[in-house]
């Protein structure tokens, strides 16, 4: 049940419920959740939930209309309580609504709220851009920044100024977003196959890399970028050098020289659609050249089994290495993954400012 929040209350780490015996209430944390959509508000709660019965956390959920009147701020307190080994466990959720002009308050009006000497992480919803004075207002007294540009359009413009916004705050916070988390299992299933003992002759000599990918319609631009992101990942942590690139949504082309020299040609594929909510990266096909010999190293998603198959073809003869788990993490898990960090994502931020100069080749 939620209630008005007070200022005494919201100040303490400890409030929203009575310590009663048996009782813990944890606070290793603070998440800011900034929305300015309506439909978000029943798909956030269960996130949250989900969120913080992993990581106890102070939220402060922020539900904005900047383009409705009157001004006003308002503001209500609710426990998230968990049972965890027959302890229960309570965390604070505050909700912030603000309308018209009193969302240029917000930053001012979350400070106190704030549990202080604990890391203060924000989950923007939506586009971030729209709202960068404010955002930047946060940032001076953030730790880590998430978001999810998966649904963003106009990648062109939106990515240059987000790497922009990334290099201004490079010394303060830590950046990343759910298309990267969400590459993880394909990134980590590539790394295998450098391995020592493996085929450490022959993936060194990368000559070709196909990136295949699917998307419901209207979202074909952010599904490119996720691929594109992963080539940008590939290439920093092989050194290569971009030369050229040449566009298309259906096959975009990229082409690189490594460091001896060698080139080395990537295409992101658009394919058709095998079920009506099919998309994102569904095969990556690394190509390598030795001795004239000419290897392929295969990753490909099995939806019905919720599976990567790993297979190597060598003299064209194919081996199934292995079969890893993939399956869709949900919002809650994804934050888990990246907030749970305790470093800056380094990877991560040579790979978006890659990715965001690749972009402008295609």
């Amino acid at each position: 049940m939620e209630a008005p929040v007070s200022e005494a209350s919201v100040r303490s780490p400890w409030q929203g419920t009575e310590i009663d015996t048996g009782v813990a209430h944890p606070c290793l944390s603070n998440l800011i959740v900034y929305t300015e959509e309506a439909s978000h508000e029943k798909t956030l709660g269960p996130t949250i939930a989900e969120y913080v019965a992993r990581h106890p956390c102070r939220v402060i959920l922020i539900h904005a209309q900047p383009r409705s009147s009157p001004a006003k701020l308002e503001a209500v307190v609710q426990p998230h309580t968990n049972t965890i080994g027959g302890s229960s466990v309570t965390c604070d959720q505050i909700t912030l609504r603000a309308t018209g002009s009193s969302v240029k308050d917000l930053a001012s009006a979350v400070q106190p709220l704030l549990v202080p000497d604990l890391p203060i992480n924000i989950w923007w919803r939506g586009m971030f851009l729209n709202q960068r004075p404010l955002v930047e207002q946060m940032l001076v007294f953030a730790d880590r920044f998430i978001y999810d540009g998966a649904k963003w359009s106009n990648l062109h413009y939106t990515v240059l100024q987000v790497a922009d916004l990334i290099q201004k705050w490079q010394d303060k916070v830590g950046f990343t977003n759910f298309n990267w988390s969400r590459l993880r299992p394909w990134r980590e299933n590539t790394a295998d196959f450098f391995d020592r003992g493996l085929f450490e002759q022959d993936i060194w000599n990368i000559r070709r890399v196909r990136v295949e990918f699917m998307s419901v319609p209207g979202f074909e631009e952010g599904n490119q970028y996720r691929a594109l992101m992963y080539v940008a990942w590939l290439a920093v942590q092989l050194e290569w050098t971009p030369v050229r690139g040449m566009p298309g949504m259906d096959v975009a082309q990229i082409q690189f020289t490594d460091k001896r020299g060698q080139v080395i040609d990537a295409e992101l594929a658009l394919m058709p659609q095998s079920s009506a909510m099919s998309q994102s990266i569904q095969k990556i096909i690394i190509g390598s050249e030795v001795g004239g010999q000419k290897n392929s190293f295969t990753l490909a998603r099995d939806h019905e089994r919720h599976l990567i198959d790993m297979s190597v073809n060598k003299n064209g003869a194919e081996d199934i290495l292995r079969r890893a788990p993939h399956a869709d993490s949900t919002k809650a898990e994804l934050l888990h993954r990246e907030m749970g960090r305790r470093v800056r994502n380094r990877v991560f931020e040579r790979s978006f400012k890659m990715a965001s100069e690749l972009l402008q080749t295609i």
